[in-house]
């Protein structure tokens, strides 16, 4: 033998002879993610999206027409209650009242003027009475005098209701002029102003223009309301964690808690059935609030106190396709003895991570969960390999040791 192919032939056999019992040892056997089935506290939870809001926003309107004089405040800008917002112009409700006034002190006078009338028809009517009595009158002059008393009552009591309907006038007139100052119903902040010095305000329950003012929210509270689908709406209870995602900020959250699950839903036209749901927010610092920003929410559905169960990775389950209205079959890949046996289950409740089994597997059974590719055409009674088993972590904290699988037999 030529001397020279010795050391390539070697080489050949370092390489050759680790590869050769690596197949025998695997025999075509696939190779496979494992992971046991263990007791967990899931934490489902129930995804919808809505928009942010103040506790309460009070939307400005004006009472009376008029042309705006000032207007105190910018957006922005935070208000105490009862704080003067806006101001229109006084001139005709301080015409009216005047006029009002005048009328008043003159049905003032024309009351006196008939209590006068009225005190001379009841003298006159009291000696006409003493002297029909004597004798001395006759009857049809008696009734006219005593008819005269009777319509000078009438003008008097005419003149007295005269005078109240002037003094409600006036009364009215002078709330028409303090309605020409928008003072702010509650403290907050002014979100937003829609009307310039200069406009007419206009009294109205459309929205026109010179109809709206501004708009003050309490900023206080902080919420989003949320559309949760009547599918879910069940599931979602007074005080449970929320995680809310503002649209323009995707890298921000605020946790919240549910205060408030609409009894009534809404419904649009070609769209299913969706209920309003506000969620208190705790705000950050180093997010921005705006109201009307989209959001979405993730809202934890687990229960205080509820127990663990039997979960298993997501990625574990498989879902064969079926007929329409049947139900869907569930099944996993138990590793049994170096291969890979095939279990139909039920499931149940599921987290991002895990997904409840309800029936079908037993705790600590090793299942099979990757790779996706591997898993995806893994067949009833494969030979497997378990190259790597990930670690499962318990409620505390703690990494739980992982378990080679068993090597496939020849």
């Amino acid at each position: 033998m030529n001397k020279k192919w010795l050391p390539a032939a070697g080489i050949a056999l370092l390489i050759a002879i680790p590869l050769a019992l690596k197949l025998a040892r695997t025999d075509g056997a696939k190779q496979v993610e494992s992971e046991q089935a263990e007791l967990r506290a899931l934490t489902p939870s129930v995804l919808a999206s809505g928009t942010l809001m103040y506790e309460s926003e009070v939307k400005l309107v004006s009472e009376v027409i008029g042309r705006v004089k000032d207007v105190l405040v910018q957006e922005g800008d935070r208000v105490q209650q009862g704080q003067l917002l806006l101001s229109l112009d006084p001139e005709n409700s301080l015409a009216e009242i005047s006029q009002l006034e005048a009328a008043l002190r003159q049905s003032e006078l024309h009351i006196d003027r008939q209590r006068v009338t009225f005190d001379t028809q009841n003298s006159k009517w009291k000696r006409y009475a003493t002297l029909r009595a004597q004798g001395i009158v006759d009857t049809n002059t008696y009734e006219e005098v005593e008819s005269q008393r009777a319509l000078a009552a009438v003008e008097l009591n005419t003149s007295r209701a005269m005078l109240s309907q002037t003094q409600a006038q006036l009364r009215q007139a002078k709330e028409r002029l303090a309605k020409t100052q928008i003072r702010s119903p509650i403290g907050g902040k002014v979100t937003v102003v829609s009307i310039k010095a200069g406009e007419t305000a206009v009294p109205s329950a459309m929205s026109i223009a010179g109809s709206d003012l501004m708009v003050v929210a309490d900023t206080a509270s902080l919420y989003a309301e949320i559309n949760v689908d009547e599918t879910d709406v069940a599931r979602i209870g007074i005080g449970q964690e929320a995680k809310i995602v503002p649209a323009a900020f995707p890298d921000k959250s605020w946790s919240g808690k549910v205060e408030q699950v609409a009894i009534s839903p809404r419904q649009n036209a070609g769209q299913s059935k969706s209920y309003p749901v506000r969620i208190r927010l705790v705000a950050t610092d180093d997010v921005k609030f705006h109201p009307g920003m989209s959001c979405r929410a993730e809202v934890s559905t687990r229960r205080e106190g509820a127990p663990k169960t039997l979960a298993v990775p997501v990625q574990a389950v498989r879902y064969e396709e079926v007929q329409k209205d049947e139900k869907t079959i569930a099944s996993v890949f138990v590793v049994d003895g170096g291969k890979a046996r095939r279990r139909v289950v039920e499931t149940g409740a599921a987290d991002d991570a895990h997904i409840e089994i309800t029936r079908g597997l037993k705790e600590h059974e090793e299942l099979v969960t990757g790779p996706a590719k591997t898993l995806r055409f893994l067949r009833d009674g494969d030979r497997v390999t378990v190259t790597a088993a990930d670690s499962s972590n318990d409620e505390n904290g703690k990494a739980a040791a992982p378990e080679a699988g068993a090597d496939a037999k020849s």
